[in-house]
């Protein structure tokens, strides 16, 4: 499946959670919940960009980048200051190495999931194992 399959920016969360699935399904190699958004050999990942060999992307980065997000790995060594939302809806700034970018806004990439995906913090799932991730995807879908 190329990224032209993938229902371009998807809106409700059950059509975010189908696309994802899709994406995480074509390229299930990618799939790995223990990385926001691992980039070797490259800084950013623009959405309609495919993901390079080794690239390894969460159900959050899945999300950020199937919802017009760019991620953005700089090297570890490497942060800037970034928009987070605390679990009372609140922004604060923050210093991070791995993020959403979208014109000029810079967000986490937990947080751009969660709003996509429609979750209240309590609901998240960005800690899980995979086939916990999958799950909650399939249960967001309708699938």
């Amino acid at each position: 499946m190329t990224d032209s399959e993938v229902t371009p920016h998807p809106e409700t969360p059950a059509d975010v959670a189908s696309a994802v699935l899709d994406a995480i399904e074509a390229q299930p190699d990618v799939f790995n919940m223990e990385h926001w958004a691992w980039l070797p050999d490259i800084n950013s990942l623009a959405p309609e960009e495919s993901p390079a060999c080794g690239s390894m992307l969460c159900a959050a980065g899945w999300t950020a980048r199937l919802t017009g997000w760019t991620l953005v790995s700089l090297p570890e060594d490497e942060q800037t200051e970034v928009t987070g939302v605390d679990d009372d809806g609140d922004e604060y700034d923050t210093l991070v190495s791995v993020y959403a970018e979208r014109g000029n806004e810079r967000r986490l990439i937990c947080d751009v999931a969660s709003e996509a995906l429609g979750l209240r913090p309590s609901e998240t799932f960005w800690y899980v194992d995979a086939p916990t991730a999958l799950k909650r995807l399939r249960e967001i879908a309708g699938r």
